[in-house]
This record gives C-alpha cells, sequence and structure tokens, in this order.
C-alpha cells in the first residue's frame, strides 16, 4: 500500500509541474485555518485533525467521529487583515457507503485600505473613496477508505475576489491522501487546485472582460510521528509546501521554476485533554494550546513574523 501511495505522488507531482499559470493568485487561501493547525507551523497534512480537516487533507475527515462545528477568527499581521474560518464536518459513517465522511467550510480573507484616486486639474493624484477588499472561499468536500490503512478525500471550492474595483469568480478543487504506516507513523499527501484552478475576473476596471488567473497546484507531503506514554501523547508533524511557479527568492528553497517551503511541529497532550504546541512555519515561530472538554475544544495561537506585525489566532470547536 505504501508503494500505492509514492505512486501516486510521483504521478500528481509530474502532472502538477507540466501546468502553465499565475503566480501568487491561490495566495490569499494559503494561510491555514484554526489555531491548532497555526501553532503547529501549519503541518498538518498528515494530522492531528479536527472540525478543520477539510482544508487541512479531506482524507483526514475520515479519522474523526461524530459531528464537528470549527470557528476562528484572527488578526492577521496585526490589524492589518481580517481572517475568518467557519467548518461542518459529519463522520457518521452509513454502512459500507464509500464516502465515509463529508463536510462544508467558508474561508475569508480581507480588510480595508485601498484608497481609489483620481486626478485633479493640476494632473495630481487625490483620494476619491476608500475600499475593502476580500477573498471569500465556500467549499465542499468528502472523505473515503479505500482499505484499513489508506483513506482519501476530494474538496470543491467556489472563490469570490473583491478588490474594490474589480471582482472574480473562479473554480478549484483539492485531493488528499492519508496512510497509515503503523501505530506511531501517519503519511500524507495533499494537492490542492489539482484541477488547476481559475479566477475570472470582470473587466470593470481596465474594460477589457474576461481577463482571468489560473491557480497552479501545490503538492503537499506529510507525516505525523506520535507516542503515548501512559495519560501523555507527543506528536512531531512535518511537511512541505511544493510549488512549481518559479517563485524563487519568495521561498525557502528554490531550484528552477520549482521551491519548497517547511512546515514543523510538536504537541504535546494530557489525556488528550489539555495541549502544548509549537512549530515554525516557513521558518517563522509559532507556538500556543488548547483545552478539549466535554466535546468543547478551545484553542489560541501566535505567529512571529520579521517583516510584519504578530498575527493571534484563536478558534473554538463542538463535537456532538
Amino acid at each position: 500500500m505504501l508503494r500505492k501511495c509514492l505512486f501516486i505522488f510521483v504521478v500528481v507531482t509530474g502532472l502538477a509541474g507540466g501546468v502553465s499559470a499565475a503566480k501568487y493568485a491561490g495566495e490569499a487561501f494559503s494561510l491555514g485555518v484554526g489555531a491548532r493547525g497555526l501553532a503547529l507551523g501549519g503541518a498538518v497534512v498528515a494530522g492531528p485533525f479536527d472540525g478543520s480537516a477539510a482544508y487541512w487533507n479531506p482524507a483526514g475527515m475520515n479519522r474523526l467521529e461524530d459531528r464537528h462545528v470549527l470557528a476562528m477568527h484572527a488578526e492577521t499581521f496585526g490589524s492589518l487583515l481580517n481572517h475568518d474560518f467557519v467548518a461542518y464536518t459529519d463522520a457518521r459513517p452509513a454502512g459500507n457507503s464509500l464516502v465515509g465522511a463529508f463536510g462544508f467550510y467558508f474561508y475569508y480573507l480581507g480588510g480595508g485600505g485601498i484608497k481609489i484616486t483620481s486626478l485633479n486639474e493640476f494632473e495630481r493624484p487625490y483620494v476619491v473613496r476608500e475600499e475593502s477588499h476580500g477573498d471569500y472561499l465556500l467549499a465542499a468536500a468528502m472523505s473515503g477508505r479505500l482499505s484499513d490503512k489508506l483513506d482519501f478525500g476530494i474538496t470543491a471550492k467556489i472563490i469570490y475576489r473583491d478588490i474594490g474595483t474589480e471582482s472574480g469568480k473562479g473554480l478549484t478543487a483539492d485531493a488528499g491522501i492519508l496512510y497509515r504506516a503503523n501505530q506511531y507513523l501517519d503519511l500524507g499527501l495533499m494537492v490542492t487546485d489539482f484541477t488547476t484552478g481559475f479566477i475570472r475576473y470582470s473587466g470593470e476596471t481596465f474594460g477589457t472582460g474576461g481577463n482571468a488567473e489560473s491557480i497552479y497546484p501545490t503538492v503537499k507531503p506529510g507525516l505525523m510521528a506520535q507516542y503515548h506514554y501512559r495519560d501523555f501523547v507527543g506528536r512531531f508533524l512535518a511537511s512541505g509546501d511544493i510549488k512549481f511557479e518559479g517563485i524563487r527568492y519568495a521561498a525557502q528553497y528554490w531550484t528552477g521554476d520549482l521551491s519548497l517551503d517547511t512546515h514543523f511541529g510538536w504537541e504535546v497532550g494530557y489525556r488528550e485533554m489539555v495541549f502544548g504546541r509549537a512549530g515554525f512555519d516557513i521558518g517563522r515561530f509559532t507556538a500556543g494550546g488548547g483545552v478539549n472538554v466535554k466535546r468543547i475544544t478551545v484553542d489560541f495561537a501566535y505567529l512571529h513574523h520579521s517583516d510584519l506585525d504578530e498575527t493571534f489566532r484563536v478558534s473554538a470547536g463542538y463535537r456532538f
């Protein structure tokens, strides 16, 4: 079964590498969701999963039980951006159905501060008004089981982008697999925008109409190693974002058009009730914690950024 996972990884990587698209078109949706995910450095491709599983790897919904609701709010990079997320997951398998779980989520990233200018009689610019901006994403996901050790998941996404004087609409999809090697190790693979998504703009600003951006696929291999000792559990997570956009110096590592950003996380839990977390999200330090009591989960996280203000994120979930 591990050979099958590796084969799928090689095929998907090859397909993604041959796609032509615009740089950074999907970056607004790459900031991660949930305070647990941020505290773990965004390395949640292979787990641990909560109500945000459909975002990180839809195959992870198969590792949940019951129904989950999760909501998140973050002041990203200080007060520069508002970042909100709401998700619902139903992980109650219906008999021998291929679909083991399904879910929906809504993602928003935006703010204000776009100054619309014009020229006065002296050909000098002046501010006419100030507009807000926002990226909105609505997604539906499902997951199933191929064998006792291998799960899969697919997410379909609708995009709406408002940039003040222009708007765009788009479609894209993600796919993921999750392989349980043994009781200590899980391997995951997530491919965002594997269909090569698109955003088509209205043409209201430049009058061209039909302007469109394509969104490159990003290949995300990951692993989670965990060990239980009495009432404690320790987890180590690692994942990478492999891109084919030729972003070069904007990435941690690159060669030609290929680039890699890394994510690492550590989590220590007591009776799966109280957690401490730390990580590195593309080299930036993250930390946080959480509590899980009577089906209610509250998590908080912090992200350090040397060039922008810090990010603070809070999320809460309920299982029923």
